[in-house]
Formats: C-alpha cells, sequence, structure tokens
C-alpha cells in the first residue's frame, strides 16, 4: 500500500461533487444526467413543482415552500421561487456538508430557477464549496419582460458563483430549429451533462499530466463569466478550431484570465501534438492567465484527440450576453453528438 503527505491513499477522502439542478429547466438538466450517467458524482434536483420533480431522474429531489405552493409551482415569480429557498437553507446547509464542488443549472427567467439558484449557490459558498453555476437564457419570443427577469436572477446568480456558464436558448433556435420541440431542448441538456461528465472525468480519472481540485480552484476563483469548449477531432488544429467555433458554445475566449485545460488521446498522441493543441488555445489568452494543463492516453480515442477546456475571466454581464447568432448547417452533426 502506498503512502501520500503522510497517509496511506485509501485514507484520503475523495472529491465530493454535487450538481443541483434548480426549477423546471434545471431539473431537466439533472435528469439528462442521470441518463447518460457520471462517475464520482450525486445530484440532486430542487423544484416548487411536485409533479415535475416527481418525474425528474435524480440522486435526491427536494420539494420546497409547499406551505405556500402547495407543490404547484411558483408561477413564474422570482421573489416567491427565492423566499420558498430561503425557507429551505437549512435543508440545503445539510445537503452541502463537506461537498467540494457544486454545480448550479437554472433556467433564467421563470419562478424557481431564477429565485432560488442565487440562494442555492450562496449557501454552497458559505458551506466551503466551489460553486459553478450554468444559467440558460429564455427565447426573445418570450419577451422582453421575461428576459428582465433573467438579467436580474443572472447578476444575483453570478454574485454567489466563483465562476458563470451562460447559454442561450436562441442558439437552439438557429441550429434546431426544425426539429420536434422536446428533442431540440434536449439537445442544451445533452450539452450541459456533456460538459459536466467531461470536466469531472477530467478531475477524478487518473491521466498523465493530472489536473487536480486545486487546479479547478485555482483557476475558477473569482472567474466571473466562464465558458466551457469541447472538440473531437483527429489533428490538433482541427480539436482546436472544433472546441472554439461549437456553435452552441460560441463565445469569444480572447483574454481569457484563466483556463483549465485537458486532453485525452490514443497511444500515438506525441508530445508534439499535445503542444500544439496547447498552443491553439493559448495564443487567444491573455498573456499572464493562469493555465493548468493535464493529459490522459484512452483507449476510446485511439484515433481522435478530445479536448475540453474551462475558461475563465471573458467578460462579464451585458444586457445581451449572448448576441449575434449566425445559423449553422451543420444540425446532422449536432444531433449525432448531443441530440440523444
Amino acid at each position: 500500500m502506498g503512502f501520500n503527505h503522510g497517509g496511506y491513499v485509501d485514507d484520503i477522502r475523495t472529491l465530493k461533487i454535487l450538481v443541483v439542478g434548480c426549477g423546471g429547466a434545471g431539473c431537466n438538466s439533472v435528469h439528462r444526467l442521470n441518463q447518460i450517467g457520471v462517475d464520482e458524482i450525486e445530484t440532486m434536483a430542487v423544484n416548487t413543482d411536485a409533479i415535475s420533480l416527481k418525474g425528474t431522474n435524480s440522486t435526491h429531489r427536494l420539494l420546497i415552500g409547499a406551505e405556500s405552493t402547495r407543490g404547484l409551482g411558483a408561477g413564474g415569480r422570482p421573489d416567491l421561487g427565492e423566499s420558498c429557498a430561503i425557507n429551505a437553507t437549512s435543508l440545503f446547509d445539510s445537503m452541502f456538508h463537506d461537498v467540494d464542488l457544486t454545480f448550479v443549472i437554472a433556467g433564467m427567467g421563470g419562478g424557481t430557477g431564477t429565485g432560488a439558484a442565487p440562494v442555492v449557490a450562496e449557501t454552497a459558498h458559505k458551506c466551503g464549496s466551489v460553486v459553478v453555476s450554468i444559467a440558460t437564457m429564455p427565447f426573445r419570443a418570450e419577451g422582453g419582460r421575461k428576459h428582465g427577469t433573467a438579467m436580474k436572477g443572472l447578476r444575483r446568480l453570478r454574485e454567489n458563483s466563483d465562476t458563470l456558464l451562460i447559454l442561450d436558448n436562441n442558439r437552439l433556435l438557429n441550429i434546431v430549429g426544425n426539429i420536434p420541440f422536446n428533442q431540440a431542448l434536449g439537445v442544451m441538456d445533452r450539452l450541459i451533462a456533456e460538459l459536466i461528465r467531461g470536466l469531472v472525468d477530467a478531475l477524478t480519472k487518473p491521466s498523465l499530466i493530472n489536473l487536480d481540485f486545486a487546479d479547478l480552484r485555482s483557476v475558477i476563483l473569482n472567474g466571473g463569466v466562464s465558458t466551457i469548449i469541447y472538440g473531437e477531432n483527429a489533428d490538433p488544429e482541427g480539436v482546436v478550431r472544433d472546441a472554439i467555433s461549437n456553435p452552441l458554445l460560441e463565445v469569444d475566449i480572447t483574454g481569457g484570465t484563466g483556463a483549465l485545460i485537458h486532453l485525452s488521446g490514443g497511444t500515438n498522441l506525441s508530445l508534439r501534438r499535445a503542444h500544439r493543441v496547447f498552443e491553439g488555445i493559448t495564443q487567444h489568452l491573455d498573456p499572464d492567465a493562469n493555465i493548468k494543463f493535464g493529459v490522459r492516453v484512452s483507449e476510446d480515442c485511439e484515433e481522435t484527440i478530445r479536448l475540453l477546456a474551462v475558461i475563465t475571466g471573458i467578460g462579464e454581464l451585458t444586457e445581451s450576453p449572448l448576441d449575434g447568432l449566425e445559423p449553422t448547417n451543420n444540425i446532422g452533426e449536432m444531433l449525432v453528438k448531443y441530440g440523444r
């Protein structure tokens, strides 16, 4: 049996990761995450809607605000969603005990997700967890009032998160607007699930060059608005291009102040090829960016290079954080990746 810093390896506590979905959209993402399966994590679905919550596949499910909503939902009122979450803080305190990393997922613009997610993030943060929040923005057709509500919730969520990833549902309209509604929304849920699974795998599975929780913590603490980019390709330049130009995650990473970059490849992944990938990403970042690398040789990547990178410090919130979307013709490719 080996030793590590004066103790037995088996005595070292494993990383505790919790993914919390708040409201309808957040619970849908947690449901999808449990469907695809991710090792090393637990999930929690939090909602004011008892019927929706009952149909959510999650490790834990928590109905909040039953005394005021009777389990019928928050009715699009963030103030009610927030008060329901505040009344449940004692439950959240026990839920976040010894949790190292928390993902908070919510759709902005409604009642429960918009109101409760900032409370959940704040509680997790106070309990000592690193908090990565993932927020989806409403469709433009839902109106300016809902967009305004979403922006207020987004700012509150940003204040209580170490880093915030924003995804815009309007991208779905441009990318998969002609497929059935449920399948289109499943694309975003699948993307969120795949990003979380990729990051968790990078942190928890052995690698030639390991990324650990301390690396993640140093990159994302006070990371501002962030993005997670993901790509697969047979050549180094191609995987960088695929990751940066992913139409569901299209953001400008120029000037990013932090990056956690992890590569998986086959036995033919040479030092030179890996360096070309790293260089392809870091050339876009601030010269003084805090950058951490990880590399794994994986049997299921024999013919490809798989890149996952968390890029932080790419900007702050604006009234329209993700404008300028262009339609894409790669509908088939996106469905193969995220539409299952």
